[in-house]
């Protein structure tokens, strides 16, 4: 919503500006301008049918009505919190962010043998952490046992090295790169191997 409220500032600056400086400058024709047109905008409104008039009445103001409604949606809600209390601190309060708990597990998952690439994403959730992870590995590692060591390293990473509780068991997605191809080649001496 920050952004937001700086593009809306922005835009009203931008028309405010200008438009105060003509009024100070010369207001009388510009107010006579606005004059005249709101006179046009009356006698087209009297010309047009009273039903019509009242259909395009009721469209602008829902129309008003949702833009206003969605602003003070967007206004009013929650940020994500992005920092999370350590619990075993004596002495004071510590929170710790979030970007700080996905550096550390991915960079202890990329420590463990087989694990090529780690990506952890994490949310807080009543005081707590909730962690995803997604993890490619080699694929001549055996999964079962790899799941397992991961989830062990992301529940110590982050209750012990970092200090939080987690809010649930950490989600792990895993994918295998295939093993690549191996190739042959002919010992000499065989009755396909050839000197070159």
């Amino acid at each position: 919503m920050n952004v937001l409220n700086r593009i809306l500032v922005v835009l009203g600056l931008l028309i405010a500006l200008p438009l105060g400086m003509a009024m100070c400058i010369a207001p009388i024709p510009i107010l006579g301008a606005v004059g005249q047109s709101l006179e046009g905008l009356v006698s087209w409104l009297n010309t047009t049918p009273g039903w019509s008039r009242l259909l395009l009445g009721i469209l602008f103001a829902l129309a008003w009505m949702v833009i206003c409604l969605l602003l003070l949606v967007l206004e009013l809600r929650r940020p994500p919190r992005r920092l999370v209390r350590v619990e075993r601190v004596d002495g004071g309060a510590v929170e710790v962010s979030l970007k700080t708990v996905t550096d550390h597990i991915a960079y202890e998952l990329e420590q463990l043998p087989g694990v090529l690439r780690a990506r952890s994403q994490a949310s807080v959730r009543r005081n707590a952490v909730a962690v995803e992870v997604e993890v490619e590995t080699a694929g001549d590692v055996e999964i079962p046992a790899q799941a397992s060591q991961i989830v062990d390293v992301v529940r110590r990473v982050v209750e012990e090295k970092v200090g939080v509780r987690l809010a649930q068991p950490p989600q792990v997605r895993l994918r295998a790169t295939p093993a690549p191809a191996v190739v042959r080649r002919p010992v000499e001496g065989s009755p396909s191997g050839k000197n070159l």
